[in-house]
Formats: structure tokens, sequence, C-alpha cells
């Protein structure tokens, strides 16, 4: 086999390609013995020279090793100058006396590391010169720098090809083969060191109406704009990649919850205030996880991406953050909470004392909830609060159907029904919870999220204009009630 026809595999892996000063070197007509060898000291390539050195006529050098093919003095002599590799140095050199039937040789042997990009050593070349030892220095010299030149040449051509083979080719971005590879990476260093990791996922809000309205070239400007924007704001150690279509994943190694919320925060606002080329103005939404001891790449993925759809379920161009889970001795329960307890907002009212009274009251009782599950109360005093949350989501429930239905809220039905659904899934999972299959953290996970918080606050806002008196009913300048007949105000 030849140069030209040898798999680049074949020859050390990932690192080698063939490039104009290597093949020079191969050819039959070099004067300079070649060969390159693998860590497991077997040679995979050689050219004519050195085989005529080394080998009996008619044999090949590959797959062999040089305690097949020179004596014990001269192996001795060739491993030393491979320890030193081994230890480091990028060459080393020996003297040395080769030949068969009968004809002997002086040679200068030079063997030189053949390095990756992260400067791993991948392979040691050997170049064998036949020389007399006037000329010693001079051949050593000579050769050393040609395969030094080589040596950049072929660097040079193993960071350009990572690149292409790693990177996304519309954006620049890791692509996801590159990024399951650093997240693998910084698992492993958070499993090994102890230090925290997060994980944003990001998500163009409304990409597809963008290529729908102007143009898949447009909608891939919009895509190389925003990687621009986010690799300017984020950190040096933060890596980016294309996850798929709009997409995104930032992996923030050394980086808790806190930190990465925030600079996911950041990069929010980064997006929603640049200007984009035809579209103008865009937006994402983000959700954010840390990866929690014993977790697998799977699972902790499924969190982020949970945040993320409460962020675009949740009205997009936001951040939600995962709970924190936190591994018990017996690594199947876990705790789940948010960072901060609900707080009841004026802003939330509507207006109707009955709703606005429920709604506060289920406030303080999702509170009640999460302070027992900290505190690491007994299961019988959670369950104890987690029966009454239940017993007042139920009877609020009853309550807001009466008002919203006497108030002519046109999807009432459909109302009644969200209702029914959110309340058997809250008994089914109090049912598991009994039973010990689920954690205290998922019922006021759902219970706080879904239906104090996501619901309370989502979509009953949808019959909160219809419990307000008219606008035609009020004067929005005063601080008087209904606005008197016509006749009184003359």
């Amino acid at each position: 086999m030849t140069a030209d026809t040898m798999p680049v595999d074949d020859v050390v892996g990932n690192a080698l390609v063939p490039i104009s000063g290597l093949l020079r070197l191969l050819l039959p007509t070099s004067a300079v013995g070649f060969a390159i060898k693998g860590l497991d000291g077997r040679y995979r390539l050689a050219n004519p020279t050195i085989e005529e050195l080394l080998c009996r006529p008619g044999e090949h050098l590959a797959g062999r090793s040089e305690d097949e093919l020179v004596p014990p003095p001269t192996c001795s002599l060739l491993a030393e100058c491979d320890r030193q590799i081994l230890a480091g140095e990028t060459s080393a050199s020996a003297w040395v006396e080769l030949g068969h039937s009968g004809q002997r040789r002086h040679c200068a042997w030079l063997k030189m590391a053949i390095l990756a990009p992260d400067r791993t050593l991948q392979a040691i070349a050997s170049l064998v010169e036949p020389a007399i030892p006037q000329q010693a220095s001079a051949a050593i010299q000579e050769t050393l720098r040609r395969l030094q030149d080589a040596n950049r040449d072929l660097q040079q051509m193993v960071v350009e090809l990572e690149q292409v083979a790693s990177t996304d080719r519309l954006t620049g971005a890791w692509n996801r083969r590159r990024i399951e590879e650093g997240v693998q990476s910084e698992m492993e260093r958070m499993v090994r060191y102890g230090h925290p990791l997060c994980l944003l996922l990001i998500d163009v809000d409304h990409f597809k109406p963008i290529n729908d309205q102007h143009g898949h070239a447009v909608g891939d400007a919009v895509l190389q704009r925003l990687v621009a924007l986010l690799q300017a704001a984020l950190r040096k150690v933060d890596s980016l990649g294309r996850w798929g279509g709009e997409e995104f994943l930032v992996l923030c190694p050394n980086t808790a919850r806190a930190t990465a919320a925030a600079a996911a925060e950041r990069l929010r606002q980064e997006v929603a205030d640049a200007h984009f080329a035809t579209v103008g103005r865009v937006s994402v939404s983000i959700g954010v996880a840390e990866c929690a001891a014993g977790e697998s790449w799977q699972e902790w993925f499924a969190r982020a991406d949970a945040a993320l759809y409460r962020a675009k379920n949740g009205g997009r161009n936001q951040v939600q953050v995962a709970p924190e889970v936190a591994c018990h001795a017996n690594g199947k329960d876990y705790v789940a909470a948010d960072f901060v307890q609900l707080v009841w907002r004026s802003a939330y009212e509507c207006g109707n004392e009955i709703v606005d009274h429920g709604h506060r009251q289920l406030f303080a009782d999702a509170n009640r909830l999460l302070s027992a599950i900290l505190a690491d109360q007994p299961a019988d005093e959670i369950g104890t609060i987690v029966d009454r949350l239940l017993s007042d989501v139920v009877a609020h429930f009853r309550e807001e159907e009466a008002v919203f239905t006497a108030a002519g809220f046109p999807a009432a039905g459909e109302h009644v029904l969200l209702h029914q659904a959110l309340t058997a899934e809250a008994h089914r999972l109090l049912d598991h919870y009994r039973g010990g299959t689920r954690a205290a953290g998922d019922v006021f996970q759902f219970l706080a999220y879904e239906v104090v918080t996501k619901h309370l606050l989502g979509a009953d806002r949808l019959f909160f204009d219809f419990l307000r008196p008219p606008a035609t009913a009020m004067n929005p300048g005063s601080e008087v009630g209904p606005l008197a007949s016509p006749d009184a105000r003359r």
C-alpha cells in the first residue's frame, strides 16, 4: 500500500493527513528514509529508502516493530529516543549501524513527535539518512528542519479539519457532535473536582414566521447575527453550540445555578435590545439547569428543556430556571424548589374579592409546603400540608367557576374542564406520593408551578376583564366611581 492510497485513519488516527511535505519524504526517489509508527510501537507506513535499510528484499516495514528489525544494541538506542519523546521532547536522535546481507551503513536516525492540536502525542516519525560522522551535525539539522516544517503544516491542517468537523457550517458555533463531546468532558470534570456545571438552552421566539414571511436566507442571517451576539456576551470558558434549527446550547463550566440564571438574563436582554436586519426585533426564550450529582446527560438536558418549555409557554422572551435537585443518600428521592417563595403582588389582582382571596390563600399554602420541604419536616406533616393545599385548590376552583360563569365569560366551559384536569392530576400525584413512588418535591413542583403560578397567573387572566366594570362606565382620570348621567354632569 502506498502513501497515496493508505487511509488517513490507518496512519495516526485523526492527527495525520496527507500533505505535500510528508509525501515528498515518502516518494521512492527520496534520499532520506522516512516512516511513521503508532504509539503501539508498530510502523504504519514507510518509504522504500528506509525499507531498504531495515528490511530484507521483498519485505515491508508496515506492521513491524523495531525489535524485529534491528539488533538489541541498536534497539536500545532507538528505545531511548522514544522515551525522550514520550517524556515531552519534540525530537531525539542517535547514530546507528544498519544493513542486511553483510552490508553495513552508518546512519543518522532522527525521531520526532507528531502532535495533535491539543499537544498530545499521536505518533512518532523517523528519518534515517546515511552519512559519515563529519556530516552528522549538518545532516541531522537539515532533516530536523524538514520534518519540523512538515509537522507545522500537519498541525495546521489538523486544526482546520477539526474546525470543519466540529462547527456548524452556517453559524460557526459548535455543532451537535462537538457539544456532546464537550458535555462529556465537563461532566467528568464536575465529578472529579466537584465544580458546578450549568446548561443554557436557547430558542428563538417565533422563528418560523420569520422564514415564512422573509425567506430562509433572512432566517439564516438572523441565526448568524444571534450567534455573533451570544458569543460576544459569553465568557471565554463558556461554549456555544447549535443544537438544531433555531435552538442553541451554552455549556457553562464552574458555574452555579444563580450565576447561570443571571448570565441567561443578560443574554436575553442583549438579544432583545439588538436590531436584526429586515426583521427588526428578535427575542429568545432560555431554560437553565444545573447538573446534579449522579445525573445523566439525558436527565440534565430534559430539565433544561422543561425550563425552556415553561419560558415559551409563559409568554416567551424570558428565562426560566429548572428546579434544584438535591440528592439524598438513597439516590432516589429529591427535593425540588424554586429560588424564592411565591410573592403575592397587587398586579395579580383581578378586582373580584372572592377570586383574589382564593389566589392569595393558594400562594400562602404553596409557601407553607415549600418551607416544610426545605426544613425536612416528617412525611406525615408534609402530607397534611399537601392535603390542605389540594383542598383549598378544589374549593377555590368551585368558587371561581361560579364567579366567571355569572360574569358571562364565553370560555367558561373550557376553563371548567381545565380545572378538572388539574384537579385529577393533583389527586393522581398525591396518590403516588402517599405510595412512596413520588417525592414531596414533585408535589410542590406541580401545585406551586402548574396550578398556583402558571394557571392562576396565566390562564385565569383570560376572564379577568369580564369581572371588571366596562371601560365606558369608568372615568380613567378620576377617583369617583361610575359616571353620573348626562344630566347630573351638567
